[in-house]
């Protein structure tokens, strides 16, 4: 026993010597060699900036202009999330009607034409009937959602849109936005979803979302 408890002292003392000179001596020069290594390279940069000028200055233009090109489309990210936060003009505190309402405006300016409001509780799924700036017939439903819009939304509207009221072009409108089994649903319905970034587009830029193809019959 007091063998053994002696060994293990001596592992211990041993242990800290080593500690002890790694903090000293190593930590030291690794620190120094770093700063050698760091110094070295400075010096070989500046060596061969004297030597080829006109390749230095292209790389350094190649760099800024990957740098802005990479600056600016982080902007336009963060630009586009702020946007799709903030509608503006009070559409998060509006009513389901009055969102109806602002929707409809929007597309009467945006060149929808025959644009009407059914403000009907029993409308099955058509909010707003208009005429597409090509012709179509547009059946919309509107979600003033604060939330995830799920796929039992998209279900209904496909189910009523197409066949009851004979849309050539269904849209949902919300500020909110869909879940991914309801984007995956409504890509196969053919249902064009204009969500809350999307939404926030589509008042800024002034311009009539894009719309699909026309359906093959």
């Amino acid at each position: 026993m007091a063998r053994t408890a002696q060994a293990q002292r001596q592992r211990r003392v041993r242990a800290r010597r080593i500690r002890r000179f790694l903090r000293k001596k190593v930590h030291p020069l690794v620190w120094l060699v770093l700063a050698g290594g760091v110094g070295y390279g400075l010096f070989e940069a500046y060596r061969y900036t004297r030597r080829h000028p006109w390749q230095v200055g292209l790389g350094a233009v190649a760099v800024a202009a990957v740098a802005g090109g990479v600056w600016y489309l982080v902007h336009r990210m963060r630009k586009a999330r702020r946007r799709g936060r903030r509608l503006g003009n009070g559409i998060d505190a509006m009513t389901g009607p009055e969102f109806e309402q602002y929707v409809a405006g929007l597309m009467r300016r945006t060149g929808f034409r025959s644009v009407q409001v059914t403000g009907q509780a029993a409308d099955l799924g058509a909010d707003i009937t208009a005429a597409a700036p090509d012709g179509r017939r547009v059946v919309v439903q509107c979600k003033r959602y604060s939330g995830s819009v799920g796929s039992p939304h998209v279900q209904r509207l496909n189910g009523t849109a197409w066949t009851i009221h004979h849309a050539e072009v269904t849209m949902l409108v919300t500020t909110g936005r869909l879940t991914g089994h309801a984007v995956d649903l409504a890509v196969r319905c053919g249902i064009t979803v204009i969500d809350r970034p999307a939404l926030a587009s589509w008042i800024s830029s002034n311009q009539p979302p894009r719309l699909p193809a026309p359906r093959q019959s």
